[in-house]
Formats: C-alpha cells, structure tokens, sequence
C-alpha cells in the first residue's frame, strides 16, 4: 500500500500516526520500534471497552507498512471534544460534564481479564522519566502506599481523545488502557488539562491558559459529586502521575509542570 497516494494523514500523536482509509476506516500505524506490547495493550484495552458496552471505534485487523505495526479502526463520525470546546466556549460546561460522565462510566467498568495494570505502567513510566533521583525515590514511594484497584481505565482520557458523536462520546487511543484505580484514572486527566500538550498556541496565551485550568477545575468538581471520590484519594496520585509525564517522548508542557511542582516544594 502507497500511505501518500491512498490515505491521508489525519492526525499524530506519541507513539503513532493516524491515516483515513475508504470504507469508514482508519489506520493507526505506530512508530517503528514501539514496543509491541504498546499495540496489544491498546487492541485489548478496545475491545474490552466494546464488550463492557462503551462507546469506542470498533478494531476491524492488523496491517504492517513498511516495518511499522498498525491497526485498523472504523472511522468515528463527529469532532474532537476539544475542538468543540474552542470553537464554542459557551457550550463548555455542558460538553465537561458529558465528557465527565463518560470517564464515570469507563470506571464502573471492571478492569477483569486485562494483563495490563495501571500500576506498572505509572511504575515504569517514573522509573525512566527524567528527574531528580529524590524525586524519584518519592513518586515511586506514593505509588507504592497506594492500593491497586480493579476498575477499567483510560489511562490517557483528555478532550482530544474523546469524540462527539451523534450517539454521544467516545473514547479513542486506548493505548494506556489497564485495570487499576479510579483516582489515578482522575489525576492523569487533571494533569492532561493543566499541562497537555496541545499546541504552543494553548500555551502562549494567558487567557487560553486560564480557560484550562478552569475546565480542570469544573472537571474534577463534577466528577466528585457524580461518584462521591475524595479529594485525598486523587491527591494520592498527583506526584506519581506528574513525575510519570516526565519520560523523554511525553509531549507534556514540561516547562509549566516542573515549574509547578518547584512551587510545591519538590526536589526536580
């Protein structure tokens, strides 16, 4: 297959491209060298998500293309939660609290029969991300202090990766998915509304800035009145899931998060 002459690519992220196919579908084609256990946790983590009845993009087989692994989705019909949020602020709220129902709903989900746990991946994650060793030595200490759990998890859910459909949201790129708790599920996101990288434009300007850490905020506030979490057990996993983004391929805004976590206090 000819990827320049029969499909275009329609977005990119981390750890692969993504081309529109005919026929309703996409391929995801990840970067030479990903680790292959990557790609079995994203294709496990969907289909366990479509059989626990969520709204994703359904994986319709496997392609290589010169030397790099890939899977083929059918194509969601609607827009990236983020994009619909830019364009019409005036529909935030409303949009953050379906967005906020849906990552409520992944978590009533049971994370039974995924290999994949969330705290090994934060686990690794910190292990080579690129930070003080004191500050290592401590994120690696809180995760430990903090039970498993046994719940579906996203593990990367931010507006970018949820789609508004006709049928309401779905969640793309399940790439981080595993069996784990709730609140480190909660503290990723935070953490992705704050400091994901989603463009210097995001970054630059201050209102756009405020607008982040706003809906950061609304987020967190509706999703403990939907579910009763406490504001410790997410606190639990903030320096964890902070020092996790760390890793050198993140695309985190590492200059405001290390910025942040200095004001706290933390050796970095």
């Amino acid at each position: 297959m000819d990827m320049a002459g029969q499909a275009g690519l329609i977005g990119s992220g981390e750890s692969a491209d993504v081309f529109r196919l005919d026929g309703g579908r996409v391929l995801k084609l990840y970067r030479e060298g990903l680790d292959p256990g990557v790609i079995k946790r994203e294709h496990d983590g969907v289909l366990h998500a479509l059989r626990q009845g969520l709204r994703v993009a359904r994986p319709l087989g496997k392609r290589e293309h010169k030397g790099r692994r890939g899977i083929i989705f059918e194509e969601l019909t609607g827009t990236p939660l983020l994009r619909d949020m830019l364009a019409r602020p005036f529909r935030s709220r409303n949009l953050l609290r379906r967005f906020t129902a849906y990552h409520a709903r992944i978590h009533r989900c049971s994370g039974a029969g995924l290999i994949h746990a969330q705290h090994i991946i934060v686990h690794v994650r910190i292990l080579h991300a690129d930070v003080d060793e004191a500050l290592r030595t401590l994120a690696l200490e809180r995760l430990n202090a903090i039970p498993n759990g046994d719940r579906l998890c996203h593990g990367d859910f931010h507006p970018r990766n949820a789609i508004l459909t006709e049928q309401g949201i779905a969640a793309i790129d399940w790439s981080n998915g595993s069996w784990g708790d709730p609140a480190g599920d909660v503290a990723r996101t935070e953490l992705l509304f704050r400091y994901g990288g989603y463009g210097p434009v995001l970054r630059r300007f201050r209102a756009l800035r405020l607008f982040r850490d706003m809906a950061s905020d609304l987020y967190l506030r509706l999703y403990r009145e939907a579910t009763g979490m406490t504001e410790e057990a997410i606190e639990a996993w903030r320096l964890p899931m902070a020092v996790a983004a760390l890793h050198p391929e993140s695309r985190i805004d590492r200059p405001a998060l290390i910025a942040d976590l200095r004001r706290q206090g933390y050796p970095i």
